[in-house]
Protein backbone atom coordinates (compact mmCIF):
# COMPACT_ATOMS: atom_id res chain seq x y z
CA UNK A 1 0.00 0.00 0.00
CA UNK A 2 0.95 3.66 -0.82
CA UNK A 3 1.55 4.59 2.78
CA UNK A 4 1.57 8.37 3.42
CA UNK A 5 1.63 10.94 6.07
CA UNK A 6 -0.57 13.45 4.99
CA UNK A 7 -2.28 13.76 9.19
CA UNK A 8 0.35 16.66 9.33
CA UNK A 9 1.71 17.24 5.73
CA UNK A 10 -0.95 18.65 3.72
CA UNK A 11 -4.19 16.43 4.04
CA UNK A 12 -5.58 13.84 2.89
CA UNK A 13 -5.00 12.33 -0.44
CA UNK A 14 -7.81 9.59 -2.41
CA UNK A 15 -6.55 6.58 -3.97
CA UNK A 16 -8.21 4.28 -5.58
CA UNK A 17 -7.64 0.46 -4.44
CA UNK A 18 -6.42 -2.59 -6.74
CA UNK A 19 -10.36 -3.19 -7.12
CA UNK A 20 -12.44 -1.19 -9.05
CA UNK A 21 -14.93 0.99 -7.50
CA UNK A 22 -13.59 0.99 -3.99
CA UNK A 23 -11.96 4.36 -2.87
CA UNK A 24 -9.37 4.25 -0.47
CA UNK A 25 -8.26 7.41 1.90
CA UNK A 26 -4.52 7.87 3.22
CA UNK A 27 -3.80 7.76 6.92
CA UNK A 28 -4.12 11.49 6.18
CA UNK A 29 -6.99 13.26 5.59
CA UNK A 30 -6.97 16.90 4.36
CA UNK A 31 -9.48 17.96 7.04
CA UNK A 32 -7.66 16.29 9.61
CA UNK A 33 -4.76 19.11 9.25
CA UNK A 34 -5.63 22.11 10.45
CA UNK A 35 -9.05 22.71 9.50
CA UNK A 36 -10.86 21.24 12.51
CA UNK A 37 -11.48 23.39 15.43
CA UNK A 38 -9.55 22.82 19.04
CA UNK A 39 -11.83 24.30 21.31
CA UNK A 40 -15.48 25.19 21.65
CA UNK A 41 -14.07 28.94 21.64
CA UNK A 42 -12.96 28.52 17.85
CA UNK A 43 -15.62 26.25 17.05
CA UNK A 44 -18.03 28.24 17.62
CA UNK A 45 -16.74 30.93 15.76
CA UNK A 46 -15.99 29.03 13.19
CA UNK A 47 -12.11 29.91 13.29
CA UNK A 48 -13.08 34.25 12.91
CA UNK A 49 -11.36 34.36 16.32
CA UNK A 50 -8.24 32.92 15.91
CA UNK A 51 -5.95 36.15 15.30
CA UNK A 52 -7.36 38.25 17.57
CA UNK A 53 -9.96 36.49 19.84
CA UNK A 54 -9.71 34.51 22.98
CA UNK A 55 -6.82 32.75 25.38
CA UNK A 56 -8.29 29.73 23.16
CA UNK A 57 -6.39 31.14 19.97
CA UNK A 58 -3.16 31.05 21.31
CA UNK A 59 -2.06 28.59 19.31
CA UNK A 60 -2.67 30.60 16.42
CA UNK A 61 -1.33 34.35 17.99
CA UNK A 62 0.64 34.03 21.22
CA UNK A 63 0.54 37.46 21.61
CA UNK A 64 -3.26 36.57 22.73
CA UNK A 65 -1.41 35.24 26.41
CA UNK A 66 -0.48 39.21 27.39
CA UNK A 67 -4.10 40.29 27.54
CA UNK A 68 -5.37 38.84 30.83
CA UNK A 69 -4.20 39.66 34.11
CA UNK A 70 -3.75 36.94 36.41
CA UNK A 71 -3.77 33.32 35.76
CA UNK A 72 -6.34 32.26 32.21
CA UNK A 73 -6.70 28.66 31.16
CA UNK A 74 -9.03 26.19 29.48
CA UNK A 75 -8.73 22.82 28.40
CA UNK A 76 -10.94 21.05 25.80
CA UNK A 77 -12.70 17.74 24.33
CA UNK A 78 -13.92 17.24 20.68
CA UNK A 79 -16.06 14.62 19.31
CA UNK A 80 -16.37 14.21 15.51
CA UNK A 81 -19.41 12.60 13.87
CA UNK A 82 -18.73 12.33 10.10
CA UNK A 83 -20.10 11.43 6.89
CA UNK A 84 -18.15 10.10 3.60
CA UNK A 85 -20.33 10.25 1.12
CA UNK A 86 -17.15 10.06 -1.35
CA UNK A 87 -16.52 5.72 -0.17
CA UNK A 88 -17.80 4.10 -3.06
CA UNK A 89 -18.44 0.13 -2.83
CA UNK A 90 -20.03 -1.93 -0.29
CA UNK A 91 -18.27 -0.21 2.66
CA UNK A 92 -18.70 1.34 6.36
CA UNK A 93 -16.59 3.95 8.01
CA UNK A 94 -16.50 4.56 11.74
CA UNK A 95 -14.77 7.63 12.13
CA UNK A 96 -12.75 9.72 15.22
CA UNK A 97 -14.89 9.73 18.19
CA UNK A 98 -13.75 11.55 21.66
CA UNK A 99 -10.51 13.66 21.63
CA UNK A 100 -8.14 15.72 24.12
CA UNK A 101 -7.68 18.25 21.86
CA UNK A 102 -6.50 21.33 23.27
CA UNK A 103 -5.28 22.68 26.87
CA UNK A 104 -3.54 25.99 27.43
CA UNK A 105 -2.47 28.01 30.21
CA UNK A 106 -1.13 31.41 31.11
CA UNK A 107 0.33 33.49 33.70
CA UNK A 108 0.44 37.40 33.50
CA UNK A 109 2.82 38.94 36.00
CA UNK A 110 3.67 42.91 35.04
CA UNK A 111 3.50 43.36 31.26
CA UNK A 112 4.97 39.96 30.88
CA UNK A 113 3.04 36.73 30.49
CA UNK A 114 4.36 33.19 29.97
CA UNK A 115 2.44 29.59 30.00
CA UNK A 116 2.24 26.50 27.81
CA UNK A 117 -0.07 25.26 24.27
CA UNK A 118 -0.86 21.84 23.67
CA UNK A 119 -2.92 21.01 21.10
CA UNK A 120 -3.81 18.73 18.04
CA UNK A 121 -4.64 20.25 15.08
CA UNK A 122 -4.56 17.10 13.57
CA UNK A 123 -6.31 13.55 14.17
CA UNK A 124 -7.95 10.63 12.95
CA UNK A 125 -9.14 7.09 14.24
CA UNK A 126 -10.88 5.25 11.33
CA UNK A 127 -11.90 1.78 10.55
CA UNK A 128 -13.14 0.70 7.48
CA UNK A 129 -15.13 -2.57 6.75
CA UNK A 130 -17.05 -4.67 3.86
CA UNK A 131 -16.40 -6.41 0.94
CA UNK A 132 -13.40 -6.03 -1.05
CA UNK A 133 -12.04 -7.97 -4.18
CA UNK A 134 -9.21 -10.10 -3.57
CA UNK A 135 -7.91 -11.95 -6.48
CA UNK A 136 -11.40 -12.79 -7.92
CA UNK A 137 -12.84 -13.31 -5.04
CA UNK A 138 -15.26 -10.78 -2.55
CA UNK A 139 -13.95 -11.30 0.84
CA UNK A 140 -14.89 -9.06 4.35
CA UNK A 141 -12.33 -6.80 4.65
CA UNK A 142 -11.12 -4.37 7.45
CA UNK A 143 -8.85 -1.54 7.87
CA UNK A 144 -7.82 0.70 10.61
CA UNK A 145 -6.16 4.23 10.36
CA UNK A 146 -4.84 6.51 13.17
CA UNK A 147 -2.75 9.65 12.71
CA UNK A 148 -1.91 12.50 15.23
CA UNK A 149 -0.22 15.81 15.35
CA UNK A 150 0.20 17.15 18.44
CA UNK A 151 2.38 20.23 19.82
CA UNK A 152 3.88 20.82 23.28
CA UNK A 153 5.14 24.42 23.70
CA UNK A 154 5.91 27.35 25.90
CA UNK A 155 4.26 30.43 25.26
CA UNK A 156 5.81 34.08 26.24
CA UNK A 157 4.04 37.81 25.52
CA UNK A 158 4.83 40.88 27.04
CA UNK A 159 2.54 44.29 26.59
CA UNK A 160 4.75 46.71 24.18
CA UNK A 161 4.47 50.58 23.97
CA UNK A 162 4.69 53.67 26.19
CA UNK A 163 0.86 52.57 27.10
CA UNK A 164 0.80 48.95 26.65
CA UNK A 165 -1.58 49.31 23.82
CA UNK A 166 0.42 46.53 21.80
CA UNK A 167 1.49 42.95 22.61
CA UNK A 168 3.68 40.74 20.78
CA UNK A 169 4.15 36.95 21.53
CA UNK A 170 6.28 33.78 21.02
CA UNK A 171 5.70 30.05 21.22
CA UNK A 172 8.44 27.47 21.01
CA UNK A 173 8.36 24.24 21.26
CA UNK A 174 8.03 20.15 19.91
CA UNK A 175 5.39 19.13 17.01
CA UNK A 176 5.37 15.15 17.47
CA UNK A 177 3.49 12.66 14.59
CA UNK A 178 2.65 9.12 14.73
CA UNK A 179 0.45 7.02 12.13
CA UNK A 180 -0.28 3.70 11.96
CA UNK A 181 -2.31 1.29 9.42
CA UNK A 182 -3.40 -2.36 9.66
CA UNK A 183 -5.68 -4.14 7.75
CA UNK A 184 -6.71 -7.48 5.95
CA UNK A 185 -9.35 -9.75 4.78
CA UNK A 186 -11.27 -11.86 7.38
CA UNK A 187 -9.24 -15.39 8.53
CA UNK A 188 -6.22 -13.25 8.00
CA UNK A 189 -3.61 -11.26 10.48
CA UNK A 190 -4.06 -7.42 9.98
CA UNK A 191 -1.08 -6.27 7.98
CA UNK A 192 0.89 -3.00 9.58
CA UNK A 193 2.29 -0.04 8.74
CA UNK A 194 3.81 2.76 11.22
CA UNK A 195 5.26 6.70 11.12
CA UNK A 196 6.58 8.13 13.69
CA UNK A 197 8.55 11.47 14.27
CA UNK A 198 9.68 15.03 16.04
CA UNK A 199 10.49 17.86 14.51
CA UNK A 200 10.17 22.13 16.27
CA UNK A 201 7.49 23.74 16.15
CA UNK A 202 7.31 27.63 16.53
CA UNK A 203 4.85 30.63 16.08
CA UNK A 204 5.26 34.90 16.50
CA UNK A 205 2.03 36.65 16.97
CA UNK A 206 1.62 40.51 17.07
CA UNK A 207 -1.89 42.19 18.83
CA UNK A 208 -2.64 46.52 19.34
CA UNK A 209 -5.68 47.73 20.76
CA UNK A 210 -5.59 50.61 18.21
CA UNK A 211 -8.91 52.23 20.04
CA UNK A 212 -11.03 50.73 23.11
CA UNK A 213 -13.24 49.53 20.83
CA UNK A 214 -11.04 48.01 17.68
CA UNK A 215 -8.20 45.42 18.33
CA UNK A 216 -6.28 43.90 15.16
CA UNK A 217 -3.73 40.97 15.32
CA UNK A 218 -1.48 38.62 13.48
CA UNK A 219 0.32 35.31 13.88
CA UNK A 220 2.44 33.03 11.65
CA UNK A 221 3.86 29.35 12.63
CA UNK A 222 6.75 28.36 10.73
CA UNK A 223 6.26 25.15 8.72
CA UNK A 224 8.43 22.47 10.54
CA UNK A 225 10.66 19.91 9.29
CA UNK A 226 9.66 16.28 11.39
CA UNK A 227 12.23 13.66 10.90
CA UNK A 228 10.05 10.26 10.32
CA UNK A 229 10.62 6.46 10.99
CA UNK A 230 8.86 4.41 8.84
CA UNK A 231 8.25 0.62 9.15
CA UNK A 232 5.70 -1.36 6.73
CA UNK A 233 5.38 -4.46 5.53
CA UNK A 234 6.57 -4.19 1.94
CA UNK A 235 10.20 -3.37 3.21
CA UNK A 236 12.09 -5.58 6.27
CA UNK A 237 14.49 -2.36 6.81
CA UNK A 238 13.29 0.68 8.73
CA UNK A 239 13.27 3.97 6.60
CA UNK A 240 14.19 7.81 7.85
CA UNK A 241 12.66 9.83 6.16
CA UNK A 242 11.92 13.98 6.28
CA UNK A 243 8.37 15.58 6.12
CA UNK A 244 7.63 19.33 6.19
CA UNK A 245 3.98 20.46 7.40
CA UNK A 246 2.79 23.63 6.17
CA UNK A 247 3.22 27.15 7.64
CA UNK A 248 -0.23 28.92 9.13
CA UNK A 249 -0.97 32.74 8.72
CA UNK A 250 -3.78 34.12 10.48
CA UNK A 251 -4.74 38.12 10.05
CA UNK A 252 -8.06 39.40 11.77
CA UNK A 253 -9.93 42.00 14.05
CA UNK A 254 -11.91 42.20 17.00
CA UNK A 255 -14.58 45.16 16.82
CA UNK A 256 -16.73 46.07 20.14
CA UNK A 257 -19.32 48.29 19.33
CA UNK A 258 -21.31 47.90 22.57
CA UNK A 259 -20.49 46.17 25.59
CA UNK A 260 -22.13 43.37 25.00
CA UNK A 261 -21.42 42.74 21.28
CA UNK A 262 -18.43 41.48 19.54
CA UNK A 263 -17.68 41.36 16.17
CA UNK A 264 -14.77 39.38 14.78
CA UNK A 265 -13.42 38.63 11.31
CA UNK A 266 -10.29 36.74 10.07
CA UNK A 267 -7.95 35.72 6.82
CA UNK A 268 -6.30 32.25 7.39
CA UNK A 269 -3.77 31.07 4.73
CA UNK A 270 -2.49 26.80 5.44
CA UNK A 271 0.89 26.94 3.50
CA UNK A 272 0.02 23.40 1.55
CA UNK A 273 2.06 24.26 -1.64
CA UNK A 274 4.94 24.57 1.50
CA UNK A 275 4.35 20.88 2.44
CA UNK A 276 6.07 18.04 1.05
CA UNK A 277 7.59 14.22 2.36
CA UNK A 278 9.68 12.05 1.06
CA UNK A 279 8.21 9.46 2.55
CA UNK A 280 5.94 6.75 -0.08
CA UNK A 281 5.36 3.43 1.06
CA UNK A 282 2.12 2.33 -0.33
CA UNK A 283 2.64 -0.93 -2.48
CA UNK A 284 3.06 -1.36 -6.80
CA UNK A 285 -0.12 -1.12 -8.62
CA UNK A 286 -0.52 -0.42 -12.06
CA UNK A 287 1.66 1.86 -13.02
CA UNK A 288 3.75 1.15 -9.82
CA UNK A 289 4.20 3.96 -7.68
CA UNK A 290 7.82 4.57 -6.20
CA UNK A 291 9.21 3.46 -3.17
CA UNK A 292 10.66 6.90 -2.51
CA UNK A 293 10.60 10.34 -3.39
CA UNK A 294 9.48 13.66 -3.10
CA UNK A 295 5.71 13.80 -2.24
CA UNK A 296 3.92 17.57 -3.16
CA UNK A 297 0.27 17.44 -3.46
CA UNK A 298 -0.43 21.34 -3.97
CA UNK A 299 0.81 23.59 -6.00
CA UNK A 300 -2.01 26.17 -4.09
CA UNK A 301 -2.43 27.36 -0.43
CA UNK A 302 -5.48 27.16 1.20
CA UNK A 303 -7.47 30.67 2.32
CA UNK A 304 -10.13 30.88 4.20
CA UNK A 305 -12.43 33.97 5.20
CA UNK A 306 -14.51 33.82 8.94
CA UNK A 307 -16.84 36.13 10.38
CA UNK A 308 -18.31 35.67 13.82
CA UNK A 309 -20.39 37.02 16.66
CA UNK A 310 -20.37 37.20 20.30
CA UNK A 311 -23.17 38.63 22.36
CA UNK A 312 -22.61 38.68 25.97
CA UNK A 313 -26.34 38.54 28.26
CA UNK A 314 -26.89 38.48 31.91
CA UNK A 315 -24.17 40.50 33.41
CA UNK A 316 -21.77 38.95 30.76
CA UNK A 317 -22.38 35.55 32.36
CA UNK A 318 -23.98 34.40 29.90
CA UNK A 319 -22.06 34.13 26.30
CA UNK A 320 -23.82 33.10 22.56
CA UNK A 321 -21.48 32.82 19.83
CA UNK A 322 -22.17 32.06 16.13
CA UNK A 323 -19.17 31.79 12.76
CA UNK A 324 -19.57 30.89 9.24
CA UNK A 325 -16.49 30.57 7.45
CA UNK A 326 -15.65 30.23 3.71
CA UNK A 327 -12.72 29.10 1.28
CA UNK A 328 -11.48 31.83 -0.62
CA UNK A 329 -8.86 29.22 -3.03
CA UNK A 330 -9.46 27.53 -6.18
CA UNK A 331 -8.56 23.65 -5.09
CA UNK A 332 -10.03 20.89 -6.60
CA UNK A 333 -7.95 18.06 -6.21
CA UNK A 334 -8.78 15.65 -3.50
CA UNK A 335 -10.67 16.52 -0.39
CA UNK A 336 -10.79 20.13 0.60
CA UNK A 337 -12.21 22.00 3.62
CA UNK A 338 -15.15 24.41 1.55
CA UNK A 339 -16.86 26.08 4.58
CA UNK A 340 -18.20 26.04 7.99
CA UNK A 341 -20.70 27.68 9.95
CA UNK A 342 -20.50 26.85 14.26
CA UNK A 343 -22.78 27.76 17.29
CA UNK A 344 -21.96 27.92 20.91
CA UNK A 345 -22.67 29.40 24.71
CA UNK A 346 -20.07 30.05 27.61
CA UNK A 347 -21.47 29.88 30.82
CA UNK A 348 -19.02 32.14 33.88
CA UNK A 349 -19.63 31.28 37.30
CA UNK A 350 -17.08 32.87 39.86
CA UNK A 351 -13.55 32.06 38.47
CA UNK A 352 -14.77 29.32 35.87
CA UNK A 353 -16.67 29.00 32.53
CA UNK A 354 -17.95 25.81 30.72
CA UNK A 355 -18.41 26.10 27.13
CA UNK A 356 -19.92 24.50 24.44
CA UNK A 357 -20.33 24.67 21.11
CA UNK A 358 -21.80 22.67 17.90
CA UNK A 359 -19.83 23.10 14.09
CA UNK A 360 -20.96 21.76 10.76
CA UNK A 361 -17.75 20.99 8.20
CA UNK A 362 -18.73 20.78 4.95
CA UNK A 363 -15.65 19.40 2.34
CA UNK A 364 -15.83 18.99 -1.42
CA UNK A 365 -14.26 15.82 -3.30
CA UNK A 366 -12.54 16.78 -6.28
CA UNK A 367 -14.29 19.79 -6.94
CA UNK A 368 -17.72 17.71 -6.11
CA UNK A 369 -19.16 19.82 -3.11
CA UNK A 370 -20.82 18.38 -0.07
CA UNK A 371 -19.04 14.90 -0.37
CA UNK A 372 -18.15 14.99 3.35
CA UNK A 373 -19.83 16.71 6.53
CA UNK A 374 -18.34 16.43 9.95
CA UNK A 375 -20.56 17.52 12.90
CA UNK A 376 -18.29 18.79 15.97
CA UNK A 377 -19.08 18.81 19.21
CA UNK A 378 -17.36 20.59 21.69
CA UNK A 379 -16.83 20.96 25.72
CA UNK A 380 -14.50 23.11 27.08
CA UNK A 381 -13.92 24.17 31.22
CA UNK A 382 -12.08 27.39 31.69
CA UNK A 383 -10.73 29.27 34.70
CA UNK A 384 -9.88 33.04 34.88
CA UNK A 385 -8.36 34.59 37.87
Amino acid sequence: MRYTILTLVLTAVLAMAVSADVTRTTLGDIPRTYSHFLNSYQASLAGAGSAAGGVGAVYYNPALAAQYEGVSGQATVRFNVKNRDYVTGDFDASDDGFLFSSAVAVKRTGSLSFGFNYSCPAYRSVEYTGLKDDEGTMKDYRSEQTGSLRVFELVFASRIGSTEQGSIGLSAGLATLDETMREGFTGESLDKARVRGMGVTASIGFLFDATETFTAGVGYRWGSEVNTRSDDYYQEDRRDETTRIQSMLVAGARFEPTDVLSIHASYLVDGWSQAKTDLSAWPPTDPPHPTEGERDEYDDDLSTIALGVEVSLMEERLTLRSGYAMQTTEIDKNVVPESAIGFGAAWRFSEYAVEGAVVRESFAEDGDSGQMTNYGLYLTIGYVF
